[in-house]
């Protein structure tokens, strides 16, 4: 019994080297894979997942009104050997998805498009215009990377990303929590909080739980629970906040005819 299981073992060792020679074989050095660079979904905890995330969001809501553009950095990576002369690579609009139109964005940007002499990576620059329409509405473009003579596709999962915008002012994605304390969000109490609660104002870090233990709290960092006991510093500069829309009457986007700013 034992014999045959040295036998066996040896033989499956004889094996790997065919096995790793296939694989390497398939492998064609000659070819030129083209793919963009998609981030990775990340857990509660900060950590990577497996998940790729295959959009970018932007909106201009918080921008100043002499803003009249964003452009969307999307970067392009390649496999393979570098050379030594440009290629190009195309990249297309996927009509599913897309709502975007002529004067929303800049569509020359996907003519010329390449990869510079001795690199692996470019960055397509999509620049979209801050129209009157997004003010109510979102908008997006879905762009697709296709086989040329230059480059076969990487992995599909990796082929695609939607770029969607928007004028829509979006809360952040803690404010929900902090609702009881905040009220409901507009443009003016947030762009006061941010000038309260700036990173360096509390010399606090995090130290309760989730994903940023250790980092510093303030207006992009909100502690991980809301319990004043917990956090006290962060309730100190909530109730300035909470001062200075009772000393100051404020409204949203100036408006009169709406209730004044307060915080409950």
């Amino acid at each position: 019994m034992k014999k045959r299981l040295i036998y066996a073992f040896w033989g499956l060792v004889g094996l790997v080297p065919t096995a790793c020679n296939q694989e390497i074989g398939e492998f064609d050095n000659a070819v030129n894979y083209i793919s963009i660079d998609l981030p990775r979904q990340l857990d509660q905890y900060g950590r990577e997942t497996t998940t790729l995330v295959d959009s970018m969001i932007y909106s201009f809501g918080m921008d100043d009104a002499s803003v009249k553009s964003h452009t969307f950095q999307v970067v392009i990576n390649s496999a393979g050997l570098r050379t030594d002369h440009a290629r190009s690579y195309k990249v297309v609009v996927d009509e599913e998805g897309t709502t975007i139109g002529e004067e929303d964005w800049d569509a020359t940007v996907l003519t010329g498009t390449e990869i510079d002499a001795g690199a692996l990576w470019d960055t397509l620059k999509v620049t979209v215009k801050r129209t009157e329409v997004l003010k109510t509405e979102w908008r997006a473009v879905s762009l697709r990377l296709e086989a040329n003579e230059h480059f076969q596709l990487g992995a599909v999962e990796r082929s695609k990303i939607k770029l969607t915008f928007t004028d829509i002012l979006q809360p952040p994605s803690w404010w929900r929590s902090w609702e009881s304390y905040f009220g409901v969000f507009v443009r003016e109490k947030f762009l006061k909080w941010q000038e309260i609660y700036y990173l360096g104002a509390d010399p606090n870090v995090e130290t309760i739980g989730g994903p940023n233990i250790g980092k510093p709290l303030y207006w992009d960092n909100m502690p991980y629970s809301v319990v004043p006991q917990w956090y006290p510093s962060t309730f100190m500069f909530i109730k300035k906040l909470k001062q200075y829309f009772i000393d100051n009457e404020v409204y949203p986007d100036g408006d009169t005819s709406q209730p004044r700013i307060t915080l409950p």
